[in-house]
């Protein structure tokens, strides 16, 4: 069986907040979509904007469960689900820190052949509360580039 890769456009909204105040960022990146066994994954490469310029980053999902993975300049492992106490370690060049996530929210689904992912979660770095994040992603098949075939977002 092949599996198809498709070009998608990925737009992505974060929201932190901490004891510092609040910060907005929104970035868009440019990817590859394919699904096996009625998960979904999306690849690619984390730009300037983001703050992670040099990691490659891999989405995977399907409706109650995502993970976010990252390699290069940073490399963690983030795992989202309702009600979910995720702990791993959040790798840098310079340090590596105890990471743990604490989902509050989570809601995915496909509209119009486009996929949203909406997220909450509390984030401790190194065992101190560090901050709130909303996320909200949304992939779209990438109309500009070509390819061949289709795999349809939405069953």
């Amino acid at each position: 069986m092949k599996i198809v890769m498709q070009p998608v456009k990925i737009h992505i909204y974060s929201q932190s907040r901490s004891s510092e105040g609040t910060e907005n960022i929104e970035t868009t990146a440019y990817g590859r979509l394919a699904e096996k066994n009625n998960k979904f994954y999306v690849f690619y490469e984390e730009d300037a904007a983001s703050g992670l310029a040099g990691t490659k980053t891999t989405l995977k999902w399907d409706h109650e469960r995502v993970i976010i993975l990252r390699s290069g300049t940073v490399d963690c492992r983030q795992e989202f689900a309702g009600g979910l106490v995720c702990e791993s370690l959040y790798r840098t060049p310079y340090l590596t820190l105890p990471m743990r996530l604490t989902t509050e929210y989570l809601y995915v689904y496909c509209r119009d052949r486009v996929w949203h992912i909406e997220l909450e979660y509390a984030l401790e770095l190194d065992g101190q509360a560090h901050s709130r994040l909303k996320l909200k992603m949304e992939i779209e098949e990438d109309v500009k580039r070509e390819y061949e075939g289709s795999t349809g977002c939405c069953h």
